[in-house]
């Protein structure tokens, strides 16, 4: 090498030297600067395009950075880091399988490297392999023991496999190594949310909100956990706040929409309202919806049906679509289950299995899933989400499918006009405020079906009977119980002698809980002896419980749907107040459809009579209670294979209006039929 050359490399150095110095103390912009001025004098500077690589990862500029640490690996494939930094550029860029590699191949070089161990956790959780990346972040902790960042990944893999306990111990170890990390506190929130320990996740949204000033995320979650308090002033601020931050934050707005749910005194004009104000906050960020549509134009052959969910698991709405999937008339019917379920259990393999083509679709972005269903021609796309979590509503706003319609996992419609149909009944949405709705409603025999539950045991007879006084329950979730409704069954306990009250949630597992609704009942003048507290079991023994049950109280204004069908195959007949929203008229409609008009009230008064009248003929308890299921079985909701076929006749009236509308020639099609 000789003088000028040497005297260059040096130049470069020292560049090199304050670079690295600048880039550590935060200057990206001076830092990046001085690499381009390196790489203006030698193209092929690895240092220099690897770390510029890092200021583009920090920047949030992924394409590029994967781009120039590509670029680097290229003049030096055995450096560890930028192995480890294009896995995270990868990861950014919603490429796992790649980032796996590139961790892979850093590891090769450096078994111990604690980062790689991490990202390559982090790169299985987004395969959803939760398994093996707890087994990598465990190796990454045995070489770096207080890893905060790998302890917080390894939460969100074990809350994923709901080891919920374990994934709390986990961010608490993370906050114990970096007390200001506020997306470890949000986290833990959430966690705590989970374990019913709401006084405890507002406090850790809190801090998180303390660390990190308009968070919409944690504001957002802050909300759904003063939900469960009943503070719900709190809570809507909460959500409001979070969407004033982001008026782009469409979860923040369904969110809200979900929350009005439990809200004493919100009616259908302000439940509607808010979908309204949802659909504005889209924007543009929807896409454009298709034009047209290739579907062939003939309304009796056999038509396709896509049912979108992140619910085809082991949860409560699938217990409402669930009947009317398995039942489908396959010779007229092709069904295609859009899946976004992260963590499949044995009850999706069951839906699998009943579905003739299976889509696994959470990875895939709003406009990739919808060009997926325009390729498989659906006719019909059903929405089974709602604004509950994990919906796609994004991809039903671009009207992929020429018909579309929600129903069955969320009754209270969308606000988004791409969607035609919401499935109903008569009693759930009354005429009157239908025109509220921005999709047409069509009635079921009920809201939803009922299917039997799985070894539920067998009717036990009246308790009230051995015990002589009647007890009543409520085994619903307990978030659902409002101050209302505890002020209305402590009137029926003080007017009906000797009764008492079983509750029954895993939300009543927390001592808080338990001492805030003893709390509230004594301050009625109901003793703790009348009243029982049961947490959460199996679904088998949350069954037997109505065993012990002679009436069940419904709550409101977000009444049972589910749990009320269960109360009643259980034997124990449900007292119901018709509220004005949908989630305050779905246990009226339940009754209705299976003939019990007589057990529903209109106002508190009413509801307050009508429990005390019906416990005070307990002969005539005994033979409702006797004679429940044969009750429901004979029901339109109750008997599934006529409710499929209900649901499938408006499908068939719905494709041929589409038909009709867009102005198909239906005898050329191929309809011969008066």
């Amino acid at each position: 090498m000789n003088a000028p050359e040497r005297i260059s490399a040096a130049l470069l150095a020292g560049t090199l030297h304050r670079a690295v110095e600048l880039h550590r103390r935060g200057r990206l912009a001076e830092a990046e600067s001085l690499y381009h001025e390196i790489l203006a004098e030698n193209p092929r500077h690895f240092d220099a395009l690897q770390l510029l690589g890092t200021v583009e990862l920090q920047r949030g500029r992924f394409e590029e950075a994967r781009r120039r640490i590509s670029d680097a690996l290229s003049l030096n494939p055995r450096s560890p880091t930028a192995h480890v930094n294009l896995g995270f550029a990868l990861l950014e860029l919603k490429r796992p399988e790649e980032a796996l590699a590139s961790c892979d191949s850093a590891l090769a070089l450096k078994p111990d490297h604690a980062d790689a161990l991490s990202n390559r956790g982090n790169a299985l959780k987004a395969l959803r392999r939760h398994e093996e990346a707890l087994a990598s972040y465990d190796r990454a902790l045995a070489i770096r023991p207080d890893f905060a960042v790998a302890l917080y990944n390894r939460a969100l893999s074990l809350q994923a496999l709901r080891r919920t306990e374990d994934a709390l111990a986990s961010v608490d170890r993370a906050l114990a190594s970096m007390p200001e990390f506020s997306e470890a506190f949000m986290v833990r929130g959430n966690l705590l949310r989970e374990l019913h320990r709401f006084d405890e996740a507002v406090a850790s949204f809190d801090r998180a909100l303390a660390i990190r000033e308009g968070y919409p995320e944690a504001l957002c979650n802050r909300g759904t956990a003063l939900l469960e308090l009943q503070r719900y002033e709190e809570a809507l601020a909460s959500y409001d706040k979070a969407v004033a931050l982001r008026p782009d934050y469409v979860t923040g707005y369904s969110n809200r929409i979900y929350g009005l749910d439990f809200v004493p005194g919100v009616g259908f004009a302000e439940h509607q309202e808010a979908r309204r104000r949802w659909y504005q906050a889209l924007g543009g960020g929807c896409g454009k919806p298709a034009a047209s549509h290739a579907n062939r134009a003939d309304p009796t052959r056999k038509l396709v049906v896509g049912y979108v969910s992140a619910d085809f698991k082991r949860h409560s709405a699938a217990f409402c679509f669930g009947p009317v999937l398995e039942r489908h008339d396959r010779a007229n019917f092709e069904v295609v289950c859009y899946s976004g379920v992260e963590v499949e259990d044995d009850r999706t393999g069951e839906f699998r299995r009943h579905a003739d083509k299976w889509r696994s679709v959470s990875d895939l972005s709003d406009e990739a899933l919808a060009e997926r269903i325009r390729a498989d021609k659906v006719d019909i796309l059903i929405d089974l989400s709602g604004h509950t979590t994990g919906n796609r509503l994004l991809v039903f706003a671009r009207k992929p499918a020429p018909v579309q319609v929600t129903g069955f996992g969320y009754g209270g419609g969308t606000g988004l006009p791409a969607i035609d149909y919401l499935f109903s009944d008569a009693v759930t949405i009354p005429e009157a405020v239908r025109p509220l709705f921005a999709e047409s409603v069509v009635d079921l025999p009920c809201l939803g079906p009922f299917e039997p539950p799985e070894n539920a045991p067998g009717v036990a007879e009246l308790p009230a009977l051995s015990r002589g006084a009647v007890t009543f329950g409520c085994l619903n979730r307990f978030g659902k119980v409002s101050q209302g409704a505890l002020d209305l069954w402590a009137r029926i306990l003080r007017t009906v002698p000797g009764s008492r009250l079983l509750l029954k949630d895993a939300a009543l597992d927390n001592p808080a809980t338990r001492a805030r609704v003893t709390g509230l009942l004594a301050g009625q003048d109901i003793g703790a002896e009348r009243i029982e507290l049961r947490g959460g079991t199996s679904r088998k023994a949350h069954l037997s419980a109505y065993s012990d049950v002679d009436i069940s109280l419904d709550p409101f204004p977000h009444n049972g749907g589910m749990s009320t069908w269960e109360s009643l195959w259980m034997g124990a007949p449900v007292v119901a107040k018709l509220g004005n929203s949908v989630p305050s008229r779905v246990s009226g409609a339940v009754l209705h459809a299976i003939g019990l008009d007589d057990w529903i009230a209109v106002d508190d008064d009413e509801y307050v009579a009508l429990a005390v009248r019906q416990a005070t003929d307990l002969q005539a308890l005994a033979g409702l209670r006797r004679g429940m299921r044969e009750r429901i079985s004979a029901s339109e909701a109750g008997n599934l294979d006529m409710y499929t076929r209900a649901v499938e006749a408006a499908y068939r009236k719905m494709w041929r209006t589409y038909l009709e509308r867009s102005g198909a020639n239906l005898e050329a099609a191929g309809d011969h039929h008066p």
